[in-house]
């Protein structure tokens, strides 16, 4: 059924476009993804999975690849905070009576047509807005980052129309597809935010106009009150400029003090491996000299 009424929508929309509309659509279409496409990349991660109930605890690993965008050229990727909570299909009912802590680890940064994966780390979350930012461990290991351009924006009113590019999965080759979304409406709590329709897939990324200026970024949000739904908004730039910026800092710290850490410990495994070859080395010498003394008694003893 859902096929069919996608048919009938596509073949609608044919019907209602005269040749000169068609070729305007196109154009668009085709310039957003030739444009926007190259800050789209994929973060693949592993999740450490701690369930406990009743006393009981169990542990397992679960592979997850998202999709993300470049932010900024250290190498700063936008992501849905989302992709760091595990799936695991509880039923609802089960929800509230199991904990699940969810540890994110080997994270790695995918550019379509590389096939090298660059590590990162989880460099800052924001729960209320549900972005999460990660941050390759060394920005020059790559050479000339695409990045999402923010100083070109436009400020979108209810009725215009907006345009989102993604990229579908590895399976299909990471090929970039636009979509449409359409102004609504406005919302004012939890925050001030714009009402999509058509932009449900493309959380944490931007929607543009058609002349590629940024209108805000899609993210998910819960409304006020015990029986909010959660649905997708456009946060306006003005508040998601300044989250990009304080989650860069907040990566180059967290980078700065894990690479630390990491320099703390190969200096600890060195030093120990020193002492252990040393150690070997004058196990080695006495063993040598033990030798050599029983050599000597033996030939002590023959002369006598």
């Amino acid at each position: 059924m859902r096929i069919r009424n996608i048919m009938l929508s596509v073949a609608l929309t044919a019907l209602l476009l005269s040749p000169s509309a068609y070729a305007e659509h196109e154009a668009v279409y085709s310039k957003l993804i030739e444009t926007k496409s190259a800050p789209l990349v994929s973060v693949k991660m592993v999740l450490a999975i701690k369930l406990s109930f009743g006393g009981q605890v169990q542990e397992q690993e679960q592979n997850q690849t998202v999709p993300g965008i470049v932010v900024n050229s250290a190498g700063l990727v936008m992501v849905p905070a989302s992709a760091f909570n595990p799936r695991l299909g509880i039923p609802p009912r089960m929800r509230n009576r199991i904990d699940v802590q969810a540890t994110p680890s080997n994270l790695r940064i995918v550019w379509p047509g590389d096939t090298t994966e660059y590590p990162a780390i989880l460099g800052a979350k924001d729960s209320k807005l549900g972005l999460a930012f990660v941050l390759m461990k060394d920005a020059a290991a790559k050479k000339d980052i695409k990045v999402l351009d923010l100083a070109n924006t436009i400020e979108p009113k209810i009725g215009t129309r907006l345009y989102s590019v993604t990229r579908l999965g590895q399976g299909f080759d990471f090929a970039p597809m636009c979509s449409r979304a359409l102004v609504a409406g406005q919302v004012t709590k939890p925050r001030t935010m714009w009402i999509v329709q058509g932009a449900g897939g493309s959380i944490a990324m931007p929607l543009y106009s058609a002349e590629g200026a940024v209108a805000g970024i899609v993210v998910n949000q819960t409304g006020v009150g015990e029986d909010a739904d959660r649905r997708p908004f456009l946060l306006p730039l003005k508040v998601a400029n300044p989250t990009v910026a304080g989650a860069l800092k907040k990566a180059q710290d967290e980078l700065e003090r894990i690479l630390d850490e990491e320099a703390e410990k190969a200096e600890e495994e060195a030093e120990a491996k020193k002492d252990e070859e040393e150690a070997a080395k004058e196990e080695g010498e006495k063993t040598d000299g033990d030798k050599k003394e029983d050599g000597d008694k033996k030939e002590d003893g023959g002369d006598k």
